[in-house]
């Protein structure tokens, strides 16, 4: 009975811990969701070919109520895009549709933006340049595979 009682307060430490954590946290953390990001604020780049040496980037949606993600970004003809496989179903592309007014975190600096969302007929030419920076989708592309409900955002200055 005593270890069983040490077992569960150590499990209810443990709980509290994490729901500290949960209720204070700002950065994404992997596939957790996080609140405002911090760091270094910088100006918005006139080019972003630094952000190909970035494998993800966090973007921070809905200003009123901070949400961010960590995803990828890749750059096609100078700008960059950031994509959203099912992102009919991903609420940062919903709250992104309904606020363009983003920050996104890129090696420790945080950049102002807005994600304007770009509906494309075509989207190999996109695939093809994200493909170069990130293998597996280079493979999906050889294999003819392109991902299903694909959102497409360009990365603008703020208005």
């Amino acid at each position: 009975m005593r270890i069983a009682r040490v077992v569960g307060g150590v499990l209810g430490i443990l709980a509290a811990a994490a729901l500290v954590g949960w209720l204070v946290r700002t950065d994404p953390l992997g596939p957790l969701a996080g609140r405002a990001l911090t760091g270094p604020e910088a100006p918005y780049p006139s080019d972003w070919s630094f952000s190909d040496a970035a494998y993800t980037v966090a973007v921070e949606t809905r200003p009123s109520a901070p949400h961010s993600v960590t995803t990828i970004a890749f750059v096609h003809e100078g700008n960059l895009y950031i994509p959203a496989r099912e992102g009919s179903q991903k609420r940062w592309t919903q709250y992104a549709i309904d606020d363009p007014n983003v920050r996104i975190k890129i090696d420790g600096t945080v950049y102002s933006a807005r994600l304007v969302r770009v509906e494309i007929d075509d989207p190999r030419p996109y695939v093809d340049s994200a493909a170069r920076k990130y293998a597996q989708m280079a493979s999906a592309l050889e294999a003819g595979e392109l991902p299903e409900d694909l959102w497409l955002f360009r990365v603008e200055p703020r208005s």
